[in-house]
């Protein structure tokens, strides 16, 4: 009876299955495969790192790191530069510039090349749970993914951090690990607290989790390892690094750290208070950036409440683990930045630390749970698509809203079509009497919905003509989460989910302007020199000219610039204020200008005849005018 009901659809898509199951037999095509998406990476990294601008961060981490391998200051060394995260966040670029050279090309290659360790690494952990196909997936939604690979090439920690995150768990996930690699996992999660504070969940609950995975045997060499690798760099960097944790831990449970929270006193010049809009924005633009990892999460992590259907317990744990920690971690990084207002806008960046966790589990779902048609699972995936749908097209809406605006709709009157087109905003402005600024959030949601209405309507459909055809009932939940993710990675390359690439609307080498700009400042200013630095939120010029001082303080911009407080216990702290600024001033013997920075009061200080002005530089952004650095060096009595 199935035979003579099925239609030419139903004989094409089973040709085409057919067509796909040769496909995926043929030996090596997916590591193939895969090696061709690692080189897509890799080129796509290389054109990011060359044309992606630098950052007050960068210029942080680069510079910081390379005074504390020379040895010209320790970290959190008082009156040196503000050590305002943990040391191998500093000291790691700092090596990689000494052994490879100073300068943003080292910071961003290095950068590089702990993202093609990162994709090794979720090969080998997807490989693992779901073989090659599934490993491929994984690899392919970084690969396509151009956001996210410009976050992991520039030289932050994110892609440091997120590489060591993905090989503690290669070293730890699944059964039968050795010992000596569910230690070395610790280490390797212990390492990535000592680079971002803010991955501390990170080594318990992974001890936690061999413990329970590997016994008490491996779980105690892990606890032992992971502590002894925190406590160490702790000692060494007793008692001042608990600096780190006075920040972030409150106040009423840890008294014992408020010598550490004062910090000479004043009030921050950075103190964000952004409306409600703005920290939705961010969550959306989180979304968009991470779009697979958060939405895989949110889709199959709930099915850990499901014991009974997982393959073995091995894989039940595996995900509890996963899901567990992603979840926390992103709480963790949600208050931070959006409800503590820390960096509201930096909520996505934030997520990139730790979201290739979400691959894996997303892996680990799909080859380790049996999904037998559980009724609410279904309805939980149709109602998550139609709502992250939405929230995409909301969050897009200066993106794509404009265009949608202008879609032409049929023109009616009195409920009758009148021929011709108009413009969508034009029935949104007569009719509803909506302004431009509304109108675009509301079509660009309704897009969104639209969408996600016909993607769930065309997965039912398949689903119900397979039943009917041939005989096969396919659960719709995990099917449809599926397709949906998969569908993303397309729209990865469009407006609708690719986030803050200046690349498309500004091309031009980053790293040879700054190169040039460093050795046009190294023809003037000798080593020993006292810098006053005003040339921009980034640092990174300074790294080309070494021996030259720098008040460490002005390494952080504004961001450890405070309004009052005691001067000389800022110093100490590594902050600044007006009376040092002024101090300096007057001591120092070159000042630094980024040229739109000139304005009337600083061309009355400089052109008092204590200055003599220097040929400047190229433009350092050179998508910006009035962006080089003016050079003026105090005249010699």
């Amino acid at each position: 009876m199935i035979e003579q009901n099925r239609t030419p659809q139903s004989m094409a898509v089973q040709q085409l299955s057919q067509v796909m199951k040769r496909l995926s037999s043929l030996p090596w095509l997916a590591e193939g495969t895969a090696l061709l998406l690692g080189a897509v990476y890799l080129i796509q990294s290389i054109r990011y790192a060359h044309t992606s601008n630098t950052v007050l961060d960068e210029g942080a981490y680069l510079y910081k790191g390379l005074l504390f391998v020379s040895g010209r200051y320790l970290p959190y060394q008082d009156y040196g530069p503000w050590t305002n995260h943990m040391p191998l966040s500093f000291l790691i670029p700092g090596v990689a510039q000494t052994l490879f050279g100073a300068g943003i090309r080292t910071g961003r290659y290095f950068t590089i090349a702990l993202g093609l360790l990162m994709l090794l690494g979720i090969w080998i952990a997807t490989r693992r749970f779901g073989g090659s196909w599934w490993a491929l997936f994984a690899v392919a939604t970084l690969a396509l993914n151009p956001a996210l690979i410009q976050t992991y090439s520039i030289a932050v920690t994110q892609g440091l951090v997120a590489c060591m995150v993905v090989w503690s768990m290669v070293l730890t996930l699944g059964e039968n690990r050795p010992v000596w690699q569910t230690s070395l996992g610790a280490i390797l999660a212990g390492l990535t607290l000592l680079t971002r504070e803010n991955l501390a969940p990170l080594l318990p609950l992974l001890i936690l989790y061999i413990f329970w995975q590997h016994g008490w045997r491996a779980g105690i060499w892990a606890a032992l390892s992971g502590a002894l690798t925190v406590g160490l760099v702790h000692a060494i960097y007793w008692p001042n690094i608990l600096s780190v944790w006075a920040h972030w831990i409150p106040g009423a449970i840890t008294p014992f750290l408020d010598p550490w929270r004062s910090q000479g006193g004043g009030a921050p010049v950075w103190q964000p208070n952004m409306p409600f809009e703005s920290r939705w924005l961010s969550f959306l633009q989180a979304l968009r950036l991470n779009f697979i990892p958060l939405v895989g999460v949110a889709g199959f992590g709930v099915l850990i409440f499901k014991g009974s259907q997982w393959k073995s317990k091995a894989h039940l744990r595996a995900a509890t683990f996963l899901s567990v920690l992603f979840l926390v971690l992103f709480i963790a990084h949600a208050w931070a930045a959006l409800w503590m207002s820390y960096c509201v806008f930096c909520f996505g960046g934030y997520l990139s630390f730790f979201t290739p966790i979400g691959l894996i589990l997303i892996v680990l779902v799909n080859h380790g749970f049996e999904d037998v048609g559980i009724r609410w699972y279904g309805w939980f995936s149709a109602a998550l698509i139609l709502v992250v749908s939405s929230a995409v097209g909301y969050g897009a809406f200066q993106q794509i809203g404009p265009a949608l605006l202008e879609f032409p709709l049929p023109r009616l009157k009195g409920g009758q079509f009148q021929g011709g087109s108009v413009p969508a905003w034009a029935i949104l402005e007569n009719l509803l009497h909506m302004k431009h600024n509304i109108a675009k959030r509301l079509i660009s949601t309704l897009a969104g919905l639209l969408f996600g209405i016909l993607f769930v309507l065309a997965v039912w459909a398949v689903i119900r003509r397979q039943r009917s055809t041939a005989g096969k009932d396919t659960p719709f939940g995990k099917l449809a989460l599926n397709l949906f993710l998969v569908a993303s990675i397309f729209f990865a390359q469009t407006p609708v989910l690719k986030v803050g690439s200046q690349e498309d609307f500004c091309p031009g080498d980053i790293i040879s302007a700054y190169e040039a700009t460093g050795a046009h400042l190294a023809r003037f200013i000798p080593p020993g020199s006292k810098v006053y630095w005003e040339g921009g939120l980034s640092v990174v010029p300074m790294l080309y000219f070494p021996g030259v001082d720098l008040y460490p303080p002005q390494i952080n911009d504004g961001y450890s610039y405070r309004i009052g407080g005691d001067s000389e216990d800022l110093y100490r702290h590594g902050l600044w204020n007006d009376e040092l600024s002024a101090s300096w001033l007057q001591e120092a013997d070159f000042i630094l200008l980024e040229e739109w920075r000139y304005d009337a009061e600083w061309k009355s200080f400089l052109e008092s005849g204590q200055f003599e002005e220097l040929e400047r530089s190229q433009a350092l952004d050179i998508c910006k005018e009035n962006t080089g650095l003016r050079i003026f060096r105090r005249e010699i009595d």
